[in-house]
């Protein structure tokens, strides 16, 4: 590994997820995690992997239906393909930014670069839509629930945000002109889709039902190691941990999913070797699903800096 890459900021961001995981590992102790572990047989395993997999694979028919609507000739298998490759791609990298390595594998296929652009976008709209949906159903809950949000006891935070949505209101109108003029050939690409309401309402169902089945493992795992826990909380909230581990701090949610984790745990009284346990689980079996990618990686490698080139 190059100095170069040890100088990198995003390298010591990646490191903060590690040393979280470590750190509440510490506190809890190794022995009280495994046998937390110990409790999950591999039959359910491989029921947990099946489940990620039927998921990804409507992901994938999802994101045919949306490229086809660009007019990108995607057929079924490849869509299957491209798409775990940039699922993989996608969970090893900050923010997910490798699944936009997918434009790669089909750039002799696009009508424009910018539509290719815009179709991926579109697809990474509905996931979007779909976790900012229940993430605030799941607010909703908790609030009702344990009355974690608290009115502040001074307006100087509110009065702080009122001056800066001001500001950043100012700067977008005194560079309006300039915005429109930037995002008008991008906003056009964006609409160039004849995916109408029928399909739009489709892809959002599909988006729905997948996300109800990646973030659902989290629950029959949880019901496997019997943990007692209110099923509709965890379920709820892990939609939050989904937001949060998009943030570029960690690696397939390293650290972020276990401290969020223990924190809804506490919640209910919980074990925190519970917690870390299933986030642990949860990291493995994300493991295992990303291997058909990695195999279809393996076989049609791309680069990621080509990326760059595709304006």
């Amino acid at each position: 590994m190059s100095k170069k890459y040890f100088l990198n900021s995003s390298f010591w961001l990646k490191l903060i997820g590690f040393i979280l995981l470590f750190y509440l590992v510490y506190k809890v102790g190794w022995k009280e995690t495994l046998i937390s572990i110990k409790k999950v047989a591999v039959i359910h395993i491989l029921i947990a992997v099946l489940i990620l997999w039927t998921a990804y694979s409507l992901k994938s028919i999802r994101w045919r239906i949306i490229s086809n609507s660009y007019g990108i000739p995607l057929e079924k298998y490849k869509a299957l393909q491209v798409f775990f490759i940039g699922l993989f791609l996608g969970n090893i990298t900050p923010g997910k930014i490798g699944d936009f390595g997918r434009l790669l594998y089909l750039k002799n296929d696009l009508p424009s670069q910018k539509v290719g652009w815009s179709s991926l976008i579109m697809d990474r709209f509905f996931d979007v839509i779909c976790l900012l949906i229940f993430s605030f159903i799941a607010i909703i809950y908790y609030q009702l629930s344990f009355s974690i949000l608290k009115l502040p006891n001074n307006y100087d935070s509110i009065l702080l945000w009122c001056v800066i949505g001001i500001g950043i209101f100012l700067l977008f109108f005194g560079f309006k002109n300039k915005i429109k003029r930037l995002l008008k050939p991008w906003w056009k690409a964006f609409n160039s889709n004849d995916l109408g309401w029928l399909r739009g309402i489709q892809s959002f169902l599909i988006t729905c039902v997948s996300m109800i089945l990646i973030y659902g493992v989290f629950n029959y795992i949880a019901w496997v190691m019997d943990i007692d826990i209110n099923h509709l909380g965890l379920f709820l909230g892990t939609f939050i941990l989904g937001i949060l581990t998009l943030l570029p701090i960690t690696i397939l949610g390293i650290g972020v999913r276990e401290t969020s984790l223990v924190i809804i745990f506490q919640l209910y009284h919980l074990p925190a070797e519970d917690a870390i346990a299933l986030s642990l689980i949860i990291f493995f079996l994300q493991l295992i699903s990303f291997v058909p990618g990695a195999i279809w990686f393996y076989l049609s490698p791309i680069r990621l800096q080509d990326l760059r080139q595709m304006e």
